[in-house]
């Protein structure tokens, strides 16, 4: 998509109000992704060797490494670009940790879906890379409980074991469940609904109006991410106990009422059947290559649940930056207000950014499997249409953010020289209409990173 119809998107987009323009442009998170993705994409280091992510590019042997008045030079030209209204902060790291270039990197900005890099790296720690989410149901006497453990993509039939999303179906419950309600000699039941897991409000208080379509209410159990034909729906876990109750009745249970209630502690005798989510690692990967904002919000109410803190939007904020903390993280100018990077009071610097981009790559640890789930140039997520006809398609992957008033990309670039480097690009304060306009003079800036300080200008 060239800058010029991008802009004319977002300014008619702008009249609708609200985070419409955001995502929804950035190449939109959750039900507004477009699916086409170019073939052929440039060499990147894959899942298997994110660990040493400088491993397997491609490499000039005549190239040299930047240095930082070449990048200064780049830094100062996207921060005095006219398409850019705003302030910029621009940090960029070797993946040793080596600061090469920091401008105004100290500085708390809006980081908009360049928070869900926090929010992953909270999860990741707090929930660990191989943790599922696990959807029960519980018997007590003649009522049925289904129980909500945070998984959101449950399939509404049978499960895809191969998929990130959908790896559990509501099929497969009543599958086993109809199993242990045979066993005790039960025809029907009354069925309740346990969501009991999450607290608090739907959404957070500052997405209020249209902006409320890019995320569903939280609960801890949905089908399909909450959406229901193109939108999100009002009740997602009604939504997904109607269906197990359709399901049961299908196999042979008449369920004679749906209601809500709180189940008994889970044993391994009042257990009639559990299906579990995809590992936190590839949700994770999902949340940040499709920027998906309901799941990046879950993930935030489990590390609260996770830290004995409150499922709801402030245990979320306060576990995410405490999590940040005990890992060693500086948070200076660091603010969370929400995990989905919705909230316009979110403060990020580019500092820290760059700070868990270094460590995620180097580290071997929980968050290791950050670099390779964020989008790749011209091929995944919300970077699939990005960087058109610029040489540095397939060579960037990162982490994209648009709100009416921020612009974000944070993430890795492999150099000509085939030096890999950790970025970060948070510009805020941006006059109304602008936001689409200074995306190609972002990718525009961290191309000239690639290919060297000469193409700045």
């Amino acid at each position: 998509m060239k800058a010029r119809s991008q802009a004319g998107i977002v300014a008619v987009l702008i009249l609708l109000g609200g985070y419409v323009v955001a995502d929804a442009v950035d190449i939109a998170p959750g039900i507004l992704t477009a699916t086409d993705k170019p073939l052929e994409p440039r060499a990147y280091p894959e899942a298997a060797n994110f660990e040493a992510i400088d491993a397997d590019v491609p490499v000039d042997d005549g190239g040299v490494d930047l240095l930082p008045g070449d990048v200064a030079t780049i830094a100062e030209s996207l921060a005095d670009d006219p398409r850019n209204t705003g302030e910029t902060s621009f940090v960029v790291r070797e993946l040793d940790g080596t600061l090469v270039y920091d401008m105004r990197g100290g500085t708390g900005r809006l980081p908009a879906s360049s928070m869900k890099v926090l929010t992953a790296a909270a999860a990741l720690e707090e929930l660990g890379p191989n943790t599922t989410l696990d959807t029960r149901a519980i018997i007590s006497e003649q009522r049925l409980y289904l129980v909500g453990g945070g998984d959101i993509y449950l399939s509404s039939g049978y499960g895809d074991e191969m998929s990130a999303v959908g790896r559990a179906g509501l099929a497969d419950l009543a599958d086993q469940t109809i199993s242990e309600l045979e066993s005790r000699g039960l025809s029907s039941i009354e069925l309740s609904l346990d969501s009991s897991l999450f607290t608090g409000t739907d959404y957070h208080e500052n997405v209020v109006g249209s902006d409320r379509q890019f995320i569903m209410p939280m609960r801890p159990i949905a089908i399909d991410g909450g959406i229901v034909g193109s939108v999100y729906s009002t009740n997602p876990d009604r939504d997904a106990v109607n269906r197990f109750a359709e399901l049961l009745g299908e196999r042979g249970i008449e369920v004679t009422t749906v209601t809500t209630g709180t189940a008994p502690a889970a044993t391994d005798e009042n257990t009639a059947g559990i299906v579990s989510s995809a590992p936190i690692r590839d949700l994770v990967d999902y949340t940040l290559t499709m920027s998906d904002n309901s799941l990046a919000q879950v993930l935030g109410h489990l590390v609260a649940q996770s830290r004995g803190l409150t499922a709801d939007f402030d245990g979320s904020a306060v576990a995410v930056k405490e999590s940040l903390v005990d890992q060693g993280y500086n948070t200076t100018g660091l603010i969370v207000s929400d995990a989905a990077g919705l909230s316009i009071d979110n403060r990020v610097s580019a500092h820290l950014l760059t700070s868990v981009l270094v460590d995620s790559a180097s580290c071997g640890c929980d968050t290791s499997t950050i670099p390779h789930s964020l989008p790749v140039a011209g091929l995944s997520g919300t970077l699939w249409s990005r960087f058109d006809g610029l040489p540095t398609q397939g060579l960037v992957r990162a982490k994209t953010g648009t709100l009416i008033a921020a612009n974000s990309l944070t993430g890795y670039v492999t150099t000509e020289s085939g030096q890999v480097l950790a970025f970060s690009i948070l510009i805020d304060g941006l006059e109304s209409g602008t936001t689409g306009i200074v995306r190609p003079a972002i990718d525009e800036a961290i191309n000239a990173l690639a290919m060297g300080d000469e193409n700045a200008d």
